[in-house]
């Protein structure tokens, strides 16, 4: 474990220990280490309810049974699943593969499949459960309520190794940043004399710099998210107008100015003003091009409605913003934008095609 250094402090002073693979030890992967984690959940995270292991009870679409075996399942106290895969030395590049499916295979269970999971791990512990004290014990542990289906589709994977490679490193810090959680754990095995020691150190997300590392990338990816469905809307608009002819070649556009402003309200007077200063610049005439409808008058070139807004935008603040919805920002004569005028021609909008003058 690179930058780990051990002492073993004992009465002839402290010796230093010797890391040594468990292999090394003649210890088994499911036979010591996954009976070591069951025995001792916390040794991979506080709070873990482990509800079996080697879970083999799988079927696909059309009730053929799939040979997967997941080392071991818990539940933890916020009433998440969490899927732990374990390699007892060094773990292999798709091993983060391995774990993506079995949580894809756990996010189906309910609460009522995990209590039969847990009354039939019990047993063979010899610590028998009926399901409904199954059920009464994960809601129990979950903070006494039903578990949440929502929140049941949603596991956590821990990956558990003595190494990891740089590919499975920066694939799960990846994942991490795209909301799928993922924890990396290395484990070691020590010697020093006397008997051997096991450590649990966590690789990734290094402890404390959750908040502030790893939940701004998935609300950067949010937001991603939120602007490229905006994108989308946008341009199923942009086609469905020149598709459908709803607004004439010809027709002439402005740029919305009145109060309240769509977007950029702190730029918003400093837009119109500069708008002010060339009445060109806050002009644009419909092409119906499905992809460039709009030729701004300033430039006398073709843009979408989005790009032309963002290009305004830029110009007089200096800054090109990330997002904008240009549907908004251009109207026709009538005082309907782009978007209104697709919206409405779902059913709203009254017969025949708009031209630049009020219908």
């Amino acid at each position: 474990m690179a930058g780990t250094y051990v002492l073993a402090l004992g009465p002839s002073g402290p010796t230093r220990a010797k890391a040594v693979s468990l292999q090394a030890l003649q210890y088994t992967e499911r036979k010591d280490l996954q009976q070591w984690i069951i025995t001792y959940p916390e040794l991979v995270e506080e709070g873990l309810l482990v509800l079996t292991e080697e879970h083999d009870r799988w079927a696909s679409a059309d009730g053929a049974p799939v040979k997967d075996r997941l080392d071991l399942l818990a539940l933890d106290q916020a009433g998440r699943l969490v899927v732990i895969e374990l390699k007892r030395d060094d773990a292999p590049t798709d091993v983060h593969l391995q774990a993506l499916t079995y949580a894809a295979m756990v996010s189906r269970l309910t609460e009522q499949d995990l209590a039969g999971i847990l009354a039939r791990f019990s047993e063979k512990r010899g610590e028998p459960l009926t399901e409904e004290e199954a059920v009464r014990r994960l809601r129990e542990h979950a903070g006494g309520e039903e578990l949440d289906p929502q929140i049941l589709r949603q596991p956590r994977i821990i990956v558990v190794a003595r190494r990891f490679p740089p590919q499975v490193l920066s694939s799960v810090v990846w994942l991490n940043e795209m909301g799928i959680e993922i924890k990396l754990l290395q484990v070691q095995a020590w010697l020093a004399g006397g008997s051997p020691v096991l450590t649990s150190t966590t690789l990734y997300p290094v402890p404390g710099t959750e908040d502030f590392v790893v939940q701004p990338m998935r609300e950067d990816k949010a937001k991603a998210a939120a602007r490229a469905v905006e994108s989308g809307r946008n341009t199923r608009a942009v086609r469905r107008i020149v598709e459908r002819g709803l607004i004439e070649p010809g027709a002439v556009l402005h740029l919305r100015l009145e109060p309240p402003a769509p977007e950029f309200s702190a730029a918003f007077e400093e837009i119109a003003k500069w708008v002010g200063q060339d009445p060109r610049r806050g002009r644009a005439t419909w092409v119906a091009d499905a992809f460039r409808p709009l030729k701004w008058a300033y430039d006398e070139q073709q843009y979408p409605p989005t790009t032309l807004i963002k290009t305004i935008v830029e110009q007089v603040t200096g800054d090109r913003p990330a997002s904008a919805n240009g549907a908004k920002w251009w109207c026709l004569e009538s005082g309907l934008t782009i978007g209104q005028v697709a919206d409405q021609s779902e059913g709203e909008l009254p017969a025949g095609t708009v031209s630049g003058e009020p219908v």
